[in-house]
């Protein structure tokens, strides 16, 4: 915690879609945010302006978090301005989908490289900070279905969800007691890549994936937001190494 009283957190990818809400979430519980995207200027732009009309304890980070150098910055660039890395949430990821049979290895590496590397590296670094402060910290990776259940075009994706969860388990025990590591399972959820990854706009589409779910709905970024501010909270001091599903039930079977 930084000498101000407020916990800091650091949320890669974080300006558009779950990460933007995972963000946003944390301004208005009072955290001191850094931003972090790696390419779009004109997305990042528009997410910064909108963290500031919540709190003017935001700052955003252009750092490709499967590049350890930039990693580094980042998390340097946090402690620097605010005095402490109490929170890292790992959600920057990538998709490149297509039939594994012609899957380039570009394809295979560029996703790999940003969701797991990236993950890998983030946590430890940010770690490195945490075990030397007094409250220690918290680690949240964002997986996703995929990494629990197969699907077709999607072996890159898939294998790098599935690595992050066994990940999480093997920093939690290592960085234990000082830093508590916790991964977020979110379902189907309404972005605007998923959306149109999905044609969900179809509605014979969107019901079909409805008539899978047992709450009947389509998850939304705040969902998985809520989902984050749960597991910093008070009440979940005891928990880590665990993986927290927020898919309405659709993937209990």
């Amino acid at each position: 915690m930084s000498d101000s009283g407020r916990c800091t957190a650091v949320v890669t990818g974080s300006t558009k879609g779950i990460g933007r809400a995972i963000g946003m979430r944390l301004a208005r519980e009072g955290f001191n945010v850094v931003l972090n995207y790696a390419s779009d200027d004109g997305q990042a732009d528009a997410a910064f302006s909108a963290c500031r009309e919540v709190t003017p304890h935001v700052i955003v980070k252009k750092a490709d978090v499967s590049q350890r150098g930039d990693v580094e910055e980042l998390m340097t660039a946090a402690v620097d301005q605010f005095g402490s890395l109490d929170v890292l949430v790992n959600n920057a990821a990538r998709v490149a989908d297509g039939p594994a049979l012609t899957m380039t290895d570009d394809d295979w590496e560029r996703v790999i490289n940003t969701n797991m590397r990236g993950t890998f590296v983030c946590s430890q670094v940010a770690a490195r900070h945490m075990i030397d402060q007094v409250d220690g910290g918290v680690i949240l990776n964002i997986g996703a279905a995929t990494g629990l259940r197969a699907r077709k075009n999607g072996i890159n994706t898939c294998a790098s969800k599935a690595g992050i969860m066994i990940m999480t388990q093997c920093l939690a025990l290592e960085l234990a007691p000082k830093v508590r590591v916790n991964s977020i399972i979110p379902g189907l959820t309404m972005t605007d890549e998923v959306v149109q990854r999905f044609n969900l706009t179809d509605p014979t589409v969107r019901q079909s994936r409805l008539d899978t779910i047992p709450l009947k709905r389509i998850g939304t970024p705040e969902d998985v937001a809520d989902a984050v501010m749960l597991l910093l909270s008070p009440q979940a001091q005891f928990v880590t190494g665990q993986k927290l599903h927020i898919d309405g039930g659709q993937y209990m079977f």
